[in-house]
């Protein structure tokens, strides 16, 4: 018989679909982005395209890697905390998403490239007699720098497009705010995806803790909140390393044909994504022999879907961003070397690593497990000492020899100028990677995670062989990164190279050293059996939230809030771009200066456009109004060039805010950025006829 007491224990109890509810959710927004990458790849990305293939994709995947509820109370509540957690958070980063449209760096061109794709099949924009205009004068151009690249009659956005055609889906349901707000929604699925995978190596208040931990990272949630493609790219790696793991553990081929497929599409999302699809190779080729003969049998369900889906990324990449890639060729060809070399690696030893050598080796280290393991903890905790000690003993710099030099080393100066720091233009601070890890997480989170790091490595080698799958992905590109992150070392900026997986892996592992320390703990008192979990749960959540403030004595603003928590990135954007398509009323534009706003006019006014580097003629002028049949429109700052006097006002003064480009720590304040347009009409004789600006 049912009592009252057990009756109400059931209604308290979270029901068991909340346990299945993470990897549900990984698994739906993982289809939803292969779809909209294959249709925007093959040029028909519209919602009757991409959605029914989502839902076939979607289904495959279910049959391949159904969610686990997993038993328990304990893991029900976790998932429910979690669930919860990550909704309100998505929540929050949906209201607070930017309105990053003017091009200062990728989230720009990303956001822009989302917006064209509403209406559009693809991210080719016609240049619609830009091109042809701008061969009236010399040093007038039908394009803008690195992120719009004219190729034959059309401007091709820079950049990979997976993340810009998802993106497009928020906007079929929400127009252009849709689109902003759409990546803190893959943030929010990023942080079950961490609690999914952690869940496998912790118990489940730990694994909620992990992803609590993550979730609460100034890094994760700036860049959730702007269109970087780094939250897609942690996603798919996060979700490749957990089904990897599933299909080892299971032996089935279906997860790990899953896995191969979600890691390759890395490249679909970035030029770099074979540098994070390298790391989930190595590791599953490690943890595939060093399990047994049988599980080297499922490697090839694993790789040959990953090469032909990394092919297709950088195929993809090479017809809709041509440019872009024979930009970065060479970078892209050593991040592919570097995938050829792994993959080599990978099938050489299983090819090599037959039943005899795997039974003598097995053998040996049976003998010595402890020993080895030990090594490998140790070895690898002292590992992420050293390269934490780094500031202490060196400085890294590149060289000055190509013009991608000359130009970091610019940038670098004038940061070191803003933050009165010594002059050494070339310094690339390679050697504080991991310190800007801990702007994030702080250094005892860094110091729980690397013994963290050491007891997974631990376990790994005394039997829990899945467990190399997660190291291997952490390892490769984070190697590649922290000794050479070939990135402006300014926050948020330079964290990119750590989002996709070495800041979750971290979390993960900071939360397998916590719960390991709350053990020994124990063991030595034990009457803090309940208090010392508590205790690391607390210090799990409670260090990253200390970060949301920064002091700093002396300074003008001596405490701050950490900028990417509470405000808005590139805040006014929306309102200067609806202002300018009013006063450009449909014309075509010569913008003279401000490249960054060439692809905020083109894309969200919808107009031609061509870029003048210098002032353009009036000869010149009368001959872009016969070609495109029209009289543009001349938009500038400069009151001169449209015959305006000097104190006349502007058509647009408005205000912009975004976040500092901080070098060497947290950023903290929110530039304010004031933004002012002149304009003017061409008339016949190509002069130029100033524009009033309207009354207020």
């Amino acid at each position: 018989m049912t009592t009252p007491s057990h009756r109400a224990s059931r209604r308290s109890s979270p029901p068991t679909w909340i346990a299945r509810a993470p990897e549900a959710a990984v698994l739906g927004l993982v289809a939803l982005s292969l779809a909209a990458s294959a249709t925007v790849s093959l040029g028909i990305h519209r919602p009757w395209t991409t959605l029914p293939l989502a839902l076939v994709v979607g289904w495959l995947l279910w049959r391949a890697v159904p969610p686990i509820a997993v038993a328990g109370l304990a893991a029900r509540r976790a998932a429910l905390w979690v669930v919860g957690g990550a909704a309100a958070w998505t929540v929050l980063g949906i209201a607070l998403s930017s309105q990053y449209i003017v091009v200062s760096r990728d989230p720009g061109f990303l956001a822009l490239s989302g917006i064209w794709l509403i209406d559009h099949p693809s991210t080719d924009i016609p240049s619609l007699g830009g091109v042809e205009a701008a061969a009236t004068q010399a040093n007038v151009i039908p394009d803008a720098w690195e992120a719009w690249n004219i190729y034959g009659d059309v401007i091709q956005p820079q950049g990979a497009k997976a993340l810009p055609a998802l993106l497009s889906v928020g906007g079929w349901l929400a127009g252009v705010h849709g689109v902003l707000a759409f990546n803190a929604i893959v943030g929010g699925v990023g942080v079950l995806a961490v609690f999914a995978l952690a869940r496998r190596m912790m118990k489940p208040a730990a694994a909620a803790a992990s992803a609590g931990a993550f979730a609460l990272t100034v890094s994760h949630i700036g860049l959730s909140r702007s269109p970087y493609s780094e939250p897609l790219t942690l996603l798919l790696i996060v979700a490749a390393v957990s089904w990897a793991w599933r299909g080892l553990s299971t032996r089935r081929h279906g997860p790990m044909i899953a896995a191969g497929i979600a890691s390759g599409a890395t490249a679909l999302v970035r030029i770099d994504g074979a540098a994070y699809a390298v790391g989930v190779l190595m590791g599953i080729g490690l943890a595939a022999v060093a399990r047994s003969p049988k599980a080297r049998r499922l490697l090839p369900s694993f790789i040959v879907p990953q090469v032909l889906v990394l092919a297709a990324g950088y195929a993809s990449l090479y017809r809709w961003s041509h440019a872009y890639l024979a930009r970065l060729g060479d970078q892209a060809l050593v991040v592919g070397a570097v995938y050829c070399a792994g993959l080599a690696v990978v099938v050489i030893v299983a090819l090599v690593w037959g039943p005899r050598r795997h039974a003598r080796t097995a053998a040996w280290v049976g003998r010595h497990r402890t020993h080895v393991a030990s090594i490998a903890g140790w070895g690898t905790a002292a590992a992420v000492a050293v390269l934490a000690s780094r500031p202490l003993w060196m400085v890294a710099r590149r060289g000055t020899e190509s013009d991608t030099d000359t130009f970091a080393n610019s940038v670098v100066e004038a940061f070191q100028r803003l933050a009165d720091l010594p002059i050494d233009p070339s310094r690339t601070y390679g050697e504080s990677t991991l310190t800007w890890m801990s702007y994030y997480y702080t250094w005892p989170l860094m110091a729980l995670a690397a013994v963290g790091l050491g007891v997974l490595a631990y376990r790994a080698v005394h039997g829990n062989a899945e467990g190399f799958a997660f190291l291997g992905a952490v390892a490769a590109p984070t190697a590649m990164y922290v000794v050479t992150p070939e990135i402006i070392p300014d926050q948020l900026w330079a964290i990119r190279r750590f989002e996709p997986i070495t800041m979750p892996g971290l979390a993960i592992a900071a939360g397998v050293g916590a719960w390991w320390v709350a053990a020994r703990i124990v063991e030595r008192w034990p009457a803090w059996d309940l208090r010392a979990p508590a205790w690391a749960g607390f210090a799990m959540l409670a260090l990253p939230m200390t970060t949301w403030i920064s002091v700093k004595p002396g300074d003008e603003y001596p405490v701050a809030p950490a900028v990417y928590v509470w405000s808005i990135e590139q805040y006014g954007a929306l309102g200067i771009s609806a202002e300018l398509c009013d006063v450009i009323d449909g014309r075509p534009v010569v913008l003279a200066g401000r490249s960054q706003y060439f692809g905020t006019i083109r894309v969200m006014c919808d107009v031609p456009e061509v870029l003048a580097l210098v002032d353009p003629e009036p000869e010149a002028l009368a001959q872009m109004a016969q070609i495109w049949g029209e009289a543009p429109i001349v938009l500038t700052q400069d009151p001169a060039l449209v015959g305006a006097a000097a104190d006349a006002p502007p058509i647009i003064d408005a205000l912009m805010y975004r976040g500092e480009y901080a070098l060497q720590h947290m950023p903290r304040v929110n530039a304010r950025e004031t933004v002012t347009w002149y304009a003017g009409i061409v008339q016949p004789d190509g002069s130029v006829e100033p524009v009033a600006p309207t009354s207020p």
